[in-house]
């Protein structure tokens, strides 16, 4: 019995330390869930959350739930994850409906085109784009909320001693203010944008928020609506070079709409040392690129590098900053100063 509950729950286990990690398929949490299947991954260091050893970093009562971006598997952003569950997190990196980009939203004549998108896909529903010729439609049970809440329980049922179940409400909903949400590329502007529709214990991004609308030439709308989320609870890393999905300028309108630039300077880390003078938005140029084009080889590595678990050892301060630092607001300045 005990190898048959192993095998439905993961196919594999590595350990990381002191910290586990494993996989469960969504479908294994919900009948309901028929698409994207593929695992999402849990890390948990049980020597934190469990035995409480003095000499480790106490647990943090918090979930770290990682969004995937485009394209990508659940079991993504490994060295993030560890280190999250290293400094007392319970993580999980989810599966979920992340085939098309968010970024053909960007021909859209509708400002709100990015936030409907996404919004579908959090909660379940509906929304056209690219001019209402393509549309995407997510069921309720493969939504990025349901799949979280049945994981879980799912966890908690299994794992009890790990105290998943902290995460839920007594109706059975997210406790959204005991949950860091932290993506890269689409999964950036998804927690991004949960952000400001709950009020959230941290908002982490790599890559992003990139919803810029080519269009209109602005960004998108859902960036200046009234945050749940206080802004110096929010995080940016992004590389200078990187032109997925909006180029680095519009990038930086993207973040001041956001209201970040009210959260002080930004820190270029390649130069600037933890804490990092306090900032919420960061810069890298590691490694230095040639980027013909947001489809090239250097636009790859440029959008990828500030989460690749290659630079792990490299990324350790700021990923450590990012997962920790005291909500402080900084004096005010302009971004890229």
């Amino acid at each position: 019995m005990k190898t048959a509950l192993a095998f439905l729950l993961c196919f594999c286990v590595f350990a990381h330390g002191e910290t586990i990690s494993f996989s469960v398929k969504p479908s294994t949490t919900d009948p309901l869930i028929k698409t994207f299947d593929t695992p999402s991954w849990v890390y948990i260091n049980r020597d934190i959350v469990i035995g409480h050893d003095k000499k480790l970093p106490a647990d943090r009562h918090q979930l770290l739930l990682w969004l995937v971006g485009t394209g990508g598997f659940g079991h993504s952003a490994q060295g993030f994850a560890n280190l999250a569950a290293d400094l007392g997190y319970h993580v999980i990196t989810l599966m979920y409906p992340d085939n098309v980009p968010a970024a053909l939203c960007a021909h859209d004549d509708d400002p709100e085109s990015f936030e409907k998108f996404r919004m579908a896909l959090i909660e379940g529903g509906h929304a056209t784009y690219q001019c209402g010729q393509k549309e995407i439609s997510i069921d309720r049970p493969e939504s990025i909320e349901n799949r979280t809440i049945k994981l879980l329980l799912f966890l908690q049922k299994q794992r009890p001693m790990e105290d998943w179940g902290q995460f839920l409400d007594a109706d059975g909903k997210i406790k959204w203010d005991a949950v860091a949400i932290a993506g890269h590329s689409q999964g950036a502007g998804h927690a991004a944008l949960i952000g400001i529709k709950h009020r959230v214990a941290r908002v982490i991004c790599f890559g992003g928020p990139k919803d810029f609308s080519k269009k209109l030439d602005a960004p998108a709308a859902w960036y200046s609506e009234q945050s749940d989320t206080p802004k110096e609870r929010f995080f940016v890393f992004n590389h200078h070079q990187d032109p997925k999905g909006c180029t680095p300028a519009e990038l930086l309108l993207n973040l001041k709409a956001l209201g970040l630039n009210e959260t002080g300077p930004t820190a270029e880390v390649d130069q600037d040392h933890f804490p990092f003078h306090h900032a919420h938005v960061l810069f890298t140029n590691y490694p230095k690129v040639t980027v013909d084009g947001p489809n090239s080889d250097g636009a790859r590595i440029a959008h990828s590098s500030v989460i690749n678990t290659n630079n792990a050892k490299r990324w350790k301060e700021v990923w450590t900053y990012m997962l920790t630092a005291p909500e402080k607001k900084a004096a005010t300045q302009p971004l890229g100063k």
